[in-house]
């Protein structure tokens, strides 16, 4: 009877040990949500200084050729009325040079207006959760302008910090099929780290021939497409290098960084895109991290 008794006891603590696991497995799964949310809106915090500083460019590129072109527009009046007066064929290889000055700052004043667009139509589409769709995208322009934003942002917290990119960009890339609003949070999280790793070793002990850098390349080739992100700065130790995608983990001190973006953009490659995501590291020279996604069947 004792013994039946020590069964049925065992049978009830098992059945609320099991619930109590699913409980704290749904727990943790709604705390990963959450973290992960978080994680979206502190990325997009941290850009946002960044649209203020980049959106400058364009725009102030739109007014000064606007001004240029009134300008013109201007003198070709001028040429005109001389023109009624004199009909000299002078005036009218001016007024056809003219003409064509406004047709290239007009075309340049459209092709910056809509990367402005884009800038803010991208950063409005990041607070989107029903956005999570796959679609045909120029990942040639998404690198290179995301990774400027994300810079801008850095520099608006520290205005002593600068860094040179290089691009090497595959021009037949063309459109790549991906989930832009997520792969656009790798690219911001790849970047930050960049920016971290070369602005430390930029403040460390003077080195007048050091200049941070970070080279972005992509490149289609027969089994996918590969893309890298690689920095010349204070590197990641050996020991660590394996940690860097665990959940939590992280370099930075506190208060600089959550350990929660090279997971999330590890899931976002893997999972989401069933690609890879990689890194090799030298302490002291240069860190790199490779995308590789699948080519479309």
């Amino acid at each position: 009877m004792e013994t039946i008794n020590h069964q049925e006891d065992l049978k009830q603590a098992n059945a609320l040990l099991t619930e109590e696991v699913q409980r704290l497995g749904q727990e943790i799964e709604s705390a990963r949500e959450q973290f992960a949310q978080q994680n979206r809106l502190a990325g997009i915090g941290q850009i946002t200084a960044g649209i203020l500083h980049e959106i400058r460019n364009p725009v102030n590129f739109v007014n000064n050729f606007s001004r240029l072109a009134l300008d013109l527009v201007a003198e070709m009046k001028e040429l005109l009325e001389k023109e009624r007066a004199e009909a000299a064929s002078a005036n009218l290889d001016e007024l056809e040079e003219l003409s064509g000055m406004v047709e290239t700052n007009l075309t340049r004043i459209f092709e910056n207006g809509r990367r402005a667009e884009r800038i803010a139509q991208s950063m409005l589409d990041q607070t989107r959760d029903d956005n999570r769709q796959f679609a045909p995208t120029d990942l040639n322009q998404m690198l290179e302008e995301f990774t400027k934003l994300s810079y801008q942002g850095v520099r608006a917290h520290d205005r002593e910090f600068n860094v040179a990119f290089t691009f090497d960009l595959d021009p037949d890339m063309g459109q790549v099929n991906l989930m832009p609003n997520e792969f656009v949070r790798v690219i911001i999280n790849l970047t930050n780290n960049a920016c971290y790793a070369v602005n430390e070793k930029r403040k460390a002990p003077p080195n007048p021939d050091y200049t941070p850098r970070i080279t972005v390349t992509s490149a289609r080739m027969e089994d996918g497409i590969e893309i890298k992100i690689r920095d010349n700065g204070i590197g990641i130790p050996d020991e660590l290098v394996q940690k860097v995608f665990n959940p939590f983990f992280t370099t930075k001190p506190p208060g600089e960084g959550t350990g929660l973006g090279l997971s999330l953009s590890l899931k976002t490659i893997n999972e989401t895109h069933k690609g890879q995501l990689s890194v090799t590291s030298e302490p002291g020279e240069f860190t790199e991290f490779v995308i590789w996604l699948p080519v479309e069947k």
